[in-house]
């Protein structure tokens, strides 16, 4: 799916060229809308450098998934990769969390401890939810960033770290910093390169890439076969908001993996969980590439039938496009006309 581009500038030891193709980190990412693969190709060369990365995006929007790829495809894929969820953080604790603490130095440091930029030294460390950094902490984060430098709490001075520092952030930073929540020099550091990732209701031919995608892997994970979507499944799918984004349709397959019976997963067997599972709205066209299934003959013939010919009827019941269905009937050389006039006698 993707198309192979040399980072020029290969890992240490390495004589060649980093494949993103021969990257498993980067070749899990499923994608057929144009823009997001733009986006996905540049990764190379972000990742050749040492430049702070921040990425923007809605929750499950896979920013985690990104800065995996980033770390793998960079020169420094030979050392760890490390993660904090900063909204995680106590204010309290954030400052042994992030740069370490000796011990006795405070209360309960029973024992001397690595923070994070200590582990992930010539490593890259992955600060998840970074506008949820407390404020007080943010002044060092910010040294770290520019000067390579830290103090470990109780320690006698700096400590010079490496380290490659990716974000991300599903806030808007910007109002942020408006708001006095967060520093605009530390900002304007993180964001030296940026990578938005849109939300999957933006990338309607992703939607039903991923479902199947996720019905595959399901399935073989839980022992369960399964043939494909139904018509109206894949229709409640592209009509479905998506405001948890891929990680919410991972969860809907996967419930519907577990309780459907089979062979099909059907529009009854999707349970949404989320805000605006309810909402009524009209769904996309169906992307030029995905099409839903055509049936046999003779189970169209008897479908159309069992409406009486009536090919609205039958698109709502299926949850397709009336042209879909004349497509149909022009594949299979089939007679509307005769069709209405037996169900009719």
């Amino acid at each position: 799916m993707w198309k192979t581009i040399d980072c020029r500038r290969p890992a240490a030891g390495e004589k060649k060229y980093c494949d993103p193709a021969k990257i498993p980190e980067f070749a899990q990412i499923n994608t057929d809308d144009v823009n997001l693969k733009q986006t996905l190709s540049n990764l190379p060369i972000y990742a050749s450098c040492d430049l702070p990365v921040l990425l923007m995006g809605e929750p499950g929007t896979g920013k985690e998934l990104v800065a995996e790829a980033l770390w793998a495809l960079s020169p420094r894929r030979q050392h760890r990769f490390h993660r904090l969820n900063c909204s995680a953080l106590v204010e309290s604790l954030a400052s042994s969390e992030l740069f370490g603490h000796l011990k006795g130095s405070f209360t309960d440091a029973h024992q001397t401890r690595a923070g994070k930029f200590k582990l992930a030294h010539q490593g890259t460390l992955f600060l998840d939810e970074v506008g949820d950094m407390p404020l007080s902490i943010q002044p060092r984060l910010l040294r770290a960033v520019e000067q390579g430098e830290i103090e470990t709490v109780g320690g006698d001075g700096p400590v010079t770290v490496d380290v490659r520092l990716l974000a991300a952030t599903n806030q808007d930073l910007e109002r942020l910093v408006t708001q006095g929540r967060f520093r605009q020099d530390l900002y304007d550091r993180l964001a030296v390169l940026v990578i938005h990732l849109p939300p999957l209701r933006e990338r309607g031919g992703d939607i039903l890439l991923l479902a199947r995608h996720f019905l595959e892997q399901k399935a073989q994970h839980y022992h369960r076969r399964f043939q494909g979507l139904t018509p109206r499944a894949m229709r409640r799918l592209m009509g479905h908001p998506w405001p948890g984004n891929v990680r919410e349709l991972k969860n809907v397959i996967t419930r519907a993996v577990l309780f459907s019976p089979g062979p099909y997963i059907r529009e009854e067997d999707l349970s949404f969980t989320s805000q605006g599972a309810g909402i009524a709205r009209d769904p996309p066209p169906w992307p030029g590439a995905i099409l839903p299934p055509r049936p046999p003959q003779e189970r169209l013939e008897g479908l159309l039938g069992e409406e009486e010919g009536n090919v609205s009827a039958l698109s709502r019941r299926l949850g397709v496009c009336t042209k879909t269905i004349y497509r149909w009937l022009r594949f299979y050389h089939l007679d509307l006309m005769s069709i209405r006039g037996a169900a009719v006698g």
